[in-house]
This record gives C-alpha cells, sequence and structure tokens, in this order.
C-alpha cells in the first residue's frame, strides 16, 4: 500500500457509514492526507442539527486528531497542480468540477494515493487511485 493516502470527501463520508476499505487502506498506511477543500466539502456538509450530521461532525473531528491525519492546505505549488490538471482536463474535452481539480492537485503536490469513488477523479490519468 502507499505511504500517504489521500482522502476525498466521499471516502471520509463513507468511512463515516461503515467502508471497511477504507478503514483497511488507513491502517496500511503511515499518513493520511486531507486536503483543505475536503474539510470545506465536510464541513458545509455537516453544518445542520440532525443526528446524523452531528455524528459526521464528531467523527470528523476524532479523525482530525489521530496523529497519522493531515490537513494540506493550498499552497503555491497547489496552484501550478491546478493548472496542470486544469490543462488536462480542457485539453481532452472533459472538464470537471473545480473541487476535484484541486483535490487532484493536492494529490499531485503530495504525491500520495487519492481514495475516493469519484468518477472525475478515478478517470485523470495524472496521479494514482484506489476506488471503493
Amino acid at each position: 500500500m502507499s505511504d500517504t493516502i489521500v482522502l476525498d470527501s466521499n471516502a471520509i463520508i463513507a468511512l463515516f457509514h461503515g467502508e471497511r476499505r477504507i478503514a483497511e487502506l488507513m491502517g496500511e498506511s503511515f499518513r493520511i492526507v486531507i486536503p483543505a477543500v475536503v474539510c470545506g466539502e465536510i464541513d458545509s456538509g455537516t453544518q445542520g442539527n440532525t443526528a446524523r450530521e452531528r455524528k459526521e461532525r464528531e467523527a470528523f473531528s476524532l479523525m482530525l486528531a489521530n496523529p497519522k491525519v493531515f490537513v494540506h492546505p493550498v499552497t503555491r505549488a497547489s496552484g501550478a497542480f491546478y493548472a496542470k490538471v486544469f490543462a488536462y482536463v480542457k485539453s481532452v474535452g472533459k472538464p470537471i468540477p473545480t473541487n476535484d481539480i484541486w483535490i487532484a492537485a493536492a494529490t499531485l503536490e503530495i504525491g500520495g494515493l487519492i481514495v475516493t469513488n469519484d468518477r472525475h477523479l478515478l478517470s485523470l490519468p495524472l496521479m494514482r487511485t484506489a476506488g471503493f
């Protein structure tokens, strides 16, 4: 397995709902990275006051407290990788959502393996992917 995995928001939500494969990948990895953009997606999806939202908010806080978990900020280098991904998807005529470009950029910058079930990210040949 990869020393470093990058979690997409759908992987985090699937983990909260009991997806064992993600827990296995996390256990096998030395470092688990969550791009800042993913934090925003998780935070925005758990802002309400339903039992599910409260439970996911608490689970995300516990995840972030894990010493193996790192939040990756958007950096100047991230911008350069964003431009690379943007140029690629434009050249092949397959645009993807902006947040997915940022997540791909973070993954490329880190050199990790992205864990996702997002078809946009899984179809990018620029990086290593692990679906679930």
